[in-house]
Parts: C-alpha cells; structure tokens; sequence
C-alpha cells in the first residue's frame, strides 16, 4: 500500500507552529530537508547531522514528529478528533526541543516543525515526494510515540521519493578532507545516479571519492561439472582485471570531470553488504553513497537487501539513491 493511499494518511492530522491540523505532511513541505525527530539518541545524531547540512547547502528544514495512533492505550485509539489535542501537547515538547537544537545554527525562518499522527515510514515517505532529502535515525525509541525504530529507516530508504540518508555511528561525522565519500557502484542505473550524487558531494565537501565495487563471483556454490580448477582460477582474475578495468575508466571520467577531485578505485571481495560496510570502518569515510537496487552485468551487487546491510553495519551516514 502506497503512503498516499494508507489509512495512516487518510486519517492524519497536523500540528506546527506554521502550518494548520488536517493535512498530511507532505502538504507541509515544500523542498528542502526533512529530518524526522522522536526526542531519541538516534534521532538526536540524525538532527545534529540534518542541521549541518542544510547550514552547509542552505536549504530550509523540516523536523517532523510522527506519533503513531496505535500506540494509545485510550478508548476510541483510531479517532484523531478524540486523540489530536493530548498529542499535540505531547508533541510539542519534543518539537520545541528540536527546534531550540536547530535554530542555533539556522535562521528561525529556515526552520518548521510539524506534528502528524501516523505511521513514522509512512509519513516520511509522503514528505520526500516534495523534499530534497530525508534524514533518519538509526533506530529511535522516544518516549511520546516509540517512533523511528530502525524498520522505519528502512522502509523510508526502499521507498523515499528523494534520497534518504540514515544516521549511522556514535556521533555525527560528515564528508570532508579526513572522511572521504565512499559510493558503491555497479553498471546499474541506480548506481549511476549514487555515482553522480556521490561526486557532487565529494566535490562540494573537498573530500576524496572511493568508488568500490563487490566482486563476488568467487563466493559461487555452483559451477560447470566441466570446469577445472585452473581453469576456474583464469575465469575469476579475467574477471577480476575486467571488473578494475571498468573501474578505472570511471576513475578517469570522475577526473576529466571533476579535476580537482582525487578518486580512488577498490575492489573488494566477500559477501557485499558486510564487504562495502568494513571499507567504510577501514577509511574512516564519512558518506556512503549506494543505490537503493542494483542488478549490475558483472557482480550484481547492490540488492535491496545489500543497502539494507549497508545501513545496519555502516560506521557513518549512508545515503540511499533511488
């Protein structure tokens, strides 16, 4: 069921100290990024990193408070007439607490909260029809609405509009001269736009680029009854050099394009989600950039549950292209 047609949806009401109850939230933004707050650790580092990067780009942001209905103990759980008010006021502190975070660093213009009741990936998901990015947590657990676990990080990157970045690691780390832009690529079309998507980023942030990519062929349980064994080891370095070949010439077209962007190729072995996620540990990368879905001629990489892997295990920020 799509976010425009669930009941969630259908049955929200809004709250913010500039927009009226009675919409859904993708009524309430306009572009920008949209950042989803429940007053959680995970939430809070997902803020932090959401607030740099609209200083950094100049973009307005949304802080966005989902409460979930079901969650209610009270008669009549799925009447919002009934709930609205004790929500907003709930709402409400945990909103002011964001807003007071971002308004430090940006223009109390630049700013807007809305209060939803709803599903959190829901609710998300409809606001990045019209935002330039979406940001999670990692995994929330606030107190008002038990709101971002990390099912809804999940679902926000498989199904989000816009990119989506989850906020991965202990504190917020972003791309720069010391945390390079980490992109994992195929020749699929979502790894093209990670690719371009990546790029920019590197380049805006003067950070250096890996590009990576996942040769997995080795891990296969199947082979011809008629290969040999040499005969499968010449195969796999074929491959392999043709893999770091095509690599290569992407390195080349990133240079030609972007002359002042280092770039750096690598290709990795073992199973991918777990491989792309250790090389952002090794480099201290402070990005990763991926496609939401791949199905690449030569390693068929980056499956939705490849990102999803990704996500769980990424010691940084991870931003999902669709």
């Amino acid at each position: 069921m799509s976010a425009a047609t669930s009941p969630a949806n259908e049955s929200s009401t809004s709250s913010s100290t500039d927009s009226s109850t009675g919409r859904s939230s993708s009524e309430d933004v306009n572009h920008g990024i949209v950042v989803g707050y429940d007053g959680s650790p995970g939430a809070r580092l997902a803020l932090d990193w959401a607030v740099q990067t609209a200083e950094r780009d100049e973009r307005p942001l949304t802080l966005l408070h989902c409460a979930g209905m079901t969650m209610t103990p009270t008669f009549r759980a799925y009447d919002p007439s009934v709930q609205a008010s004790p929500y907003d006021v709930m709402a409400k502190g945990v909103l002011d607490e964001a807003r007071g975070i971002a308004t430090k660093t940006l223009e109390p213009e630049d700013v807007r909260s809305v209060s939803v009741i709803g599903s959190a990936a829901a609710e998300l998901v409809a606001a990045s029809e019209n935002a330039d990015l979406v940001v999670t947590g990692s995994r929330g657990h606030g107190a008002v609405s038990a709101g971002l676990l990390g099912s809804t990080s999940y679902a926000v990157t498989a199904h989000a509009h816009c990119p989506a970045v989850v906020v991965r690691g202990d504190a917020v780390v972003h791309a720069g001269p010391g945390h390079p832009v980490v992109v994992a690529f195929d020749d699929s079309k979502d790894a093209q736009r990670a690719l371009e998507t990546a790029m920019q980023v590197a380049a805006a942030a003067q950070a250096t680029l890996h590009v990576i990519t996942v040769d997995n062929v080795g891990g296969l349980e199947v082979w011809p009854e008629s290969d040999t064994v040499v005969g499968r080891e010449q195969m796999l370095e074929t491959m392999h050099q043709h893999v770091g070949q095509v690599l290569q010439e992407v390195a080349d077209e990133i240079t030609r394009a972007h002359p002042g962007l280092e770039v750096r190729t690598s290709v990795l072995a073992g199973s991918p989600g777990q491989a792309v996620a250790a090389y952002a540990v090794d480099v201290r990368a402070g990005l990763v950039v991926m496609g939401s879905r791949g199905h690449g001629g030569f390693t068929g990489m980056l499956l939705g549950s490849v990102s999803h892997r990704v996500v769980h295990d990424a010691p940084c920020p991870v931003m999902v292209i669709h």
